[in-house]
């Protein structure tokens, strides 16, 4: 089952039986099961809602057929999942669920497929995954979410969040909270909002710095790493995401060497926005610079680990040697 279908049953009051609620996206996650607590009768929620963080399948089955007090159904949440034989046992028990009660499996991150359990509810199409949304889907959230904070936004600018921010939700939410004040109360949130009080993503930040050293400018790109660094950001985590940078350019550079154009080749490889920027940045390097490059960042960690090098002077110096040699420009 989809995000969507199970938010429209949870629209309509419609769930019924057993769920699993787990994927990466975990603030629709929270959300989805805030919004299920909400369903319970507020005057008896305490006597009808119970939370399971460990213990066996008897105690899932005991509470499951606990009768509700005072109320139609009872909601039990499951922060666990039983494994092995007892894992088998709770699928066998599903079926006799009463009708008076809803069951979640609530997971963090994502669910082991190889479970007995996640098995039998992906028969039943009871598995809800949270995943990452696409850019698409993000930008739709961004205009609901704007009337839902009495704003407005048209679809531009919500992609333009999107592109700065990244598809998580969480992030999104806080950042287009921030403009919505920013702009005021009922206004549009405009692009100029979005530009004057959201905070980049890393990521986009890092494509900064390479479109700096793509056009020589050697000190724009080390202002832009520097300021990363007093931000806080970690340099493992800064070479791995040029590393990832530079491994989408290898490959929409194969692409171009086959005679793919940008759009053939952004539908094989993933119409995103870093692919998108990573097509446009490996037309400023060779075949061969983009694999030195990609190997340059990928050595960062063994030559801090190794003792050679500091991590932070050793992605300095990959970033200085990642510029094209064709002079630098300032």
């Amino acid at each position: 089952m989809d995000i969507r279908c199970f938010f429209q049953a949870l629209k309509a009051q419609s769930l019924s039986g057993t769920y699993l609620l787990c994927g990466e996206e975990e603030f629709l996650k929270d959300q989805a099961l805030s919004a299920c607590v909400q369903q319970i009768d507020p005057v008896a929620r305490e006597l009808n809602l119970e939370y399971l963080d460990a213990g066996t399948v008897d105690d899932v089955t005991n509470a499951c057929e606990t009768l509700p007090f005072f109320a139609d159904r009872r909601l039990v949440v499951c922060r666990f999942l039983p494994q092995g034989d007892a894992g088998k046992a709770l699928a066998a028990y599903l079926p006799k669920l009463p009708d008076t009660t809803l069951l979640l499996f609530f997971l963090r991150g994502k669910a082991d497929e190889k479970l007995a359990l996640i098995k039998a509810l992906r028969k039943q199409d009871r598995v809800v995954d949270f995943d990452p949304l696409s850019p698409q889907e993000a930008t739709r959230w961004v205009c609901k979410q704007a009337v839902r904070l009495q704003g407005a936004i048209t679809q531009s600018a919500a992609r333009f969040l999107v592109d700065l921010v990244g598809v998580q939700v969480s992030n999104l939410h806080n950042e287009l909270t921030k403009a919505a004040f920013y702009a005021g109360h009922g206004e549009e949130i405009t692009r100029e909002a979005i530009a004057a009080c959201v905070t980049r993503n890393p990521e986009l930040r890092v494509f900064d710095m390479v479109d700096a050293f793509l056009a020589g400018k050697a000190q724009e790109g080390l202002r832009i790493y520097h300021r990363m660094l007093s931000d806080g950001e970690s340099p493992f985590r800064m070479a791995a995401l040029l590393e990832g940078n530079f491994r989408r350019m290898a490959l929409a550079k194969a692409c171009m060497e086959q005679g793919m154009g940008r759009e053939e080749a952004l539908k094989k490889l993933g119409n995103t926005f870093p692919m998108k920027k990573a097509w446009d940045q490996a037309r400023g390097y060779s075949k061969a610079q983009l694999l030195e490059n990609l190997q340059r960042f990928a050595d960062v960690g063994y030559l801090q680990v190794s003792g050679q090098a500091k991590d932070a002077d050793a992605l300095e110096r990959a970033l200085i040697l990642c510029m094209p040699s064709r002079g630098l420009q300032r």
